[in-house]
């Protein structure tokens, strides 16, 4: 972070077309897979972790994506749930199956979004995993690559637009504050859960963060960054497609 802001204000020399890498959520295999080929290319990056599932946590999207990939049965009707009836016959439906859920449940407020993925889990008799995420040692050993910075993605990575003023400012003071905890040094970045600009989170949101001492905040918004670029909406492409 303290190497994009000396660029910004001029102070160092940006190299031409720079390419920064991040990583959102905090998933174990940004350790495990990930980093041994950063390390291997002397490529840096960004890892923004939501603190609340450290440890064994899970969150809401992948208890969907578990409970439709494990699901042992060719078809299920969750119309009881509200949530319509999925043919499962084939791994191309099960992945049309989860975009259709996940659609449905995004949007949920905060707690009742996770209950009804469990709910669902539940329904389907699957066991979720619970080793996804990072360990808070895995945190640490992260933390301690020289090529890696750790940023914040608040605690329990809500859609911050669903949200009042207050419960958006514990959010991130939070996930920031157990960061700092765990890795004690200051975390400067931040990302914003979900992060389309006024649908995800609010235009006062940006105000909020750097009043907490974050140096610059990413979104998802689509773009690449110029020196007139606000450092607490800084747009990222999402390399989630196979061109």
């Amino acid at each position: 972070a303290d190497l994009l802001i000396r660029c910004f204000h001029r102070e160092l020399a940006c190299p031409p077309k720079p390419i920064g890498i991040t990583f959102d959520d905090g998933y174990a295999d940004n350790l495990l897979n990930a980093q041994p080929v950063l390390k291997r290319y002397g490529i840096p990056a960004t890892v923004f972790v939501a603190t609340g599932f450290l440890d064994g946590g899970i969150m809401f999207n992948d208890v969907v994506i578990e409970a439709i990939r494990r699901c042992g049965h060719s078809s299920v009707d969750l119309s009881a749930f509200g949530l319509g009836q999925y043919d499962l016959s084939d791994d191309v439906l099960k992945r049309d199956a989860i975009m259709a859920l996940l659609t449905q449940l995004k949007y949920l407020p905060f707690h009742e979004r996770m209950a009804s993925a469990k709910k669902l889990a539940q329904y389907l008799a699957v066991d979720l995993p619970t080793d996804l995420m990072l360990s808070t040692d895995q945190l640490k050993m992260l933390a301690t690559c020289p090529n890696i910075e750790i940023g914040a993605h608040t605690d329990g990575h809500p859609i911050l637009a669903t949200l009042d003023d207050a419960a958006v400012a514990v959010e991130i003071a939070q996930g920031k504050r157990h960061l700092e905890d765990i890795l004690k040094r200051p975390v400067l970045s931040f990302a914003y859960p979900n992060g389309r600009p006024g649908k995800d989170y609010l235009a006062n949101h940006p105000e909020i963060v750097a009043n907490m001492g974050f140096k610059l905040a990413v979104t998802t918004s689509p773009g690449v960054a110029k020196k007139s670029s606000d450092l607490f909406q800084l747009p990222r492409f999402t390399p989630w497609g196979r061109g």
